[in-house]
């Protein structure tokens, strides 16, 4: 049509083209919802691959790429997506990470911004090599901490992992979670100057993190703790300010994309509190394609309208 219009009308359309792709440009950052997040964990992707799948666990990237176009089909989109750690199968390779980044990359690709922890089954030195942006953002050195800002709390990923020394290439390490003193202090002194609510997260729960749960005694700032490592859904609360009014600390752990409880929990914040919804997708992997067992039915079943309710 332009070569057909010759000269007179480019000017015109030279605008609309213009406009449209103004509008085309814009798209994606209004259909995300910064009040909105995906929480997920436990993906366990194993990097080495023959004729294009994984050698250990072919299903969990099936899984996780279910995962991100369920989350990609979400309108509106979330602004958010955080993983909570063993994102590598088991002994956190490089290659894990590498396969990993390419399977979320949809994600981030769409705009949305793709925030990842570390669990017992990773390694630091692997991660930080695949995605050396952590080494700068992170507050705390040799660490993978994040914060995300939304719109009404802040989001803080500690780091749990513990790494024994000298650890082989595939040699597993230990399996409880620590935070480090390092991460302890730092963590004091940001939330002694935060005038907003914080929501915690860590790969492992806050039973396991005694020193964490220490310092949580005169931090009234923290609104909830949110972790994975079980691959099971669980809403419940930890009664660590018996002297304070708000003595009670919600906590919720996440599903798995593959075995256990399958699927992500999605977050929707507000000025008064979060609100976080189980997505269900079943429970094991792989299922049989007829007849699953009734447990399994039933667990499935049971989960459909979970959540679980924060208050600021």
């Amino acid at each position: 049509m332009l070569a057909l219009g010759g000269a007179a009308i480019m000017p015109a359309n030279a605008s609309v083209l213009d406009k449209v792709e103004e509008l085309a440009a814009e798209a994606p950052s209004k259909r995300l919802d910064p009040a909105l997040a995906v929480l997920m964990s436990d993906i366990h992707i194993c990097g080495e691959l023959k004729d294009g799948k994984s050698i250990r666990y072919p299903y969990n990237p099936t899984c996780l790429e279910l995962r991100v176009k369920e989350i990609l089909a979400m309108r509106p989109l979330p602004a958010n997506v955080l993983v909570f750690g063993d994102v590598a199968w088991d002994y956190g390779l490089e290659e894990d990470y590498r396969y990993a980044a390419e399977l979320l990359r949809p994600l981030e690709e769409a705009g949305v911004r793709v925030t990842l922890g570390l669990g017992n089954h990773d390694r630091r030195a692997a991660f930080f090599k695949a995605f050396p942006q952590y080494t700068e953002t992170t507050p705390v050195a040799g660490r993978a901490v994040s914060v995300v800002k939304l719109p009404d709390v802040d989001f803080v990923m500690l780091d749990s992992l513990t790494e024994k020394p000298d650890l082989k290439p595939r040699q597993s390490t230990t399996v409880s979670g620590t935070i480090s003193d390092e991460q302890i202090e730092w963590l004091k002194g940001y939330l002694a100057k935060s005038d907003r609510p914080v929501i915690l997260g860590a790969h492992h729960p806050l039973n396991e993190l005694h020193n964490l749960t220490k310092m949580l005694v005169d931090s009234p700032t923290v609104a909830a703790f949110i972790y994975g490592h079980v691959h099971i859904w669980n809403k419940s609360v930890s009664i660590i300010r018996p002297r304070e009014p708000q003595h009670m600390l919600p906590t919720v752990a996440l599903p798995a994309t593959f075995y256990g409880d399958i699927g992500f929990a999605v977050m929707r914040t507000s000025p008064k509190g979060a609100k976080i919804t189980y997505s269900s997708k079943g429970f094991w992997w792989p299922q049989p394609e007829e007849n699953p067992p009734k447990e399994w039915k039933r667990r499935s079943d049971d989960l459909q309208n979970e959540e679980a309710n924060i208050l600021f």
